[in-house]
């Protein structure tokens, strides 16, 4: 299978395992993580942008690292590791295959933040519903949400479909930003600057 990676995937890597350099568990956790996800979001871009997905996995995972300073490996793994049962093709496959190489925290994090399948009927009862069991999870779940989110809206501050990046911030701003409130001061105001910035 071949990788889409550039330049920024190898350097956000190297950041991300550098607070870990002390342990080589977790390094190879890490890199595990990596290697799967990269497989596993193989061939996805960024909406029509030609930015590899994993790069969003990678940047979701440095805001909690660089910018909260959140060190615990089992969470910059299931950061990595955030999308992958959506994008998979099979998804009790890929399930084992997460409890079994990363563990049930890992595992249950990640089915916790895996989107349901929503169209235009179910829409609004099915956001309720998965935000509302996000808000009661562990911490661990609802930082790596946050941190999607932030990352999200920073990518479509500069998104040509304005009606897409504005829908997108209205929801946010409804199910997200008081999640962010509850849970961390630092990562409501970083998420109500990048929504702010999308006009």
């Amino acid at each position: 299978m071949e990788w889409n990676l550039n330049n920024f995937t190898k350097v956000a890597f190297t950041r991300l395992i550098q607070p870990f350099g002390d342990n080589l568990n977790d390094v190879v956790k890490i890199t595990k993580a990596f290697s799967f996800a990269a497989n596993v979001y193989s061939g996805f871009f960024r909406n029509e942008s030609h930015e590899p997905y994993i790069n969003h996995a990678m940047k979701v995972a440095l805001i909690l690292s660089d910018e909260l300073k959140v060190h615990d490996v089992d969470t910059i793994c299931a950061a990595i590791l955030h999308e992958a049962i959506e994008k998979s093709k099979d998804d009790r496959e890929i399930v084992e295959f997460l409890k079994s190489n990363f563990g049930e925290n890992v595992c249950d994090t990640i089915k916790i933040l895996t989107e349901p399948k929503i169209n235009e009927e179910n829409r609004e009862i099915l956001l309720v519903k998965y935000f509302e069991n996000i808000s009661k999870s562990p911490k661990m779940s609802r930082f790596i949400k946050l941190a999607d989110r932030l990352d999200n809206a920073r990518f479509l501050k500069n998104d040509i479909k304005k009606e897409k990046a504005l829908r997108y911030k209205e929801e946010t701003q409804k199910y997200i930003l008081p999640l962010a409130e509850k849970t961390d001061d630092t990562m409501a105001l970083k998420l109500s600057i990048a929504l702010y910035e999308i006009k």
